[in-house]
């Protein structure tokens, strides 16, 4: 039986996993902060460790819009550690939905069943639990932080609600393109745009 995919509006269970630190990562821990969580396939793969760079390239953004960002996969509390220091992660907190194989991202719906690993997909919390965001990604395009960005600051600064809809890949709120391209286009556009602030 297929799961129920998790949509704007749901209040998200308590989880824990094992961070690459072979440390106990509870959801609770950051009650009173929004938490992006940003699944991805499968470590040692180039958009995932793209995907995995941009937070932490942009963790003083999320930190300053009081967000967490955490990565999580299928793949192992071992595999995990040694992908973070091939990466360089320093603060990011990257976690392993390994074993009972994949039931974050089950109990989400975000589960792809066929490949036994989950969608690319990013999750957003709010401060009491509560998911205000939720878009699944085509598998080869990075997600672009900009739009992430762009949703909290909305929610932050004028309290919007809602869910930006997944057909609406590389648009913002308001429908406007965050970057050109194909589906491939990873949404970086040069060294100097990099950075969100």
């Amino acid at each position: 039986m297929e799961e129920k995919r998790i949509a704007a509006g749901d209040i998200l269970n308590d989880f824990s996993l094992k961070d690459q630190d072979k440390g106990d990562w509870k959801l609770s821990s950051s009650r009173g902060k929004r938490v992006l969580l940003s699944f991805h396939p499968l470590a040692w793969t180039q958009v995932c460790a793209d995907q995995m760079r941009c937070l932490e390239r942009d963790m003083d953004v999320f930190e300053s819009l009081n967000t967490v960002p955490v990565g999580i996969s299928v793949d192992s509390v071992p595999c995990k550690s040694s992908w973070a220091k091939d990466l360089g992660l320093v603060r990011l907190k990257i976690l392993a939905d390994f074993w009972p194989h994949g039931k974050v991202a089950k109990d989400l719906g975000l589960f792809r069943e066929k490949d036994g690993f989950s969608e690319r997909a990013n999750v957003l919390v709010d401060e009491q639990g509560l998911v205000v965001f939720v878009k699944v990604y085509p598998l080869p395009q990075l997600p672009d932080l900009k739009e992430v960005v762009t949703f909290i600051r909305e929610l932050h600064h004028s309290e919007v609600q809602g869910n930006v809809a997944t057909e609406h890949c590389l648009v913002d709120l308001q429908g406007n393109p965050l970057c050109m391209g194909d589906s491939k286009n990873t949404g970086i556009q040069s060294t100097s745009d990099r950075h969100l602030d």
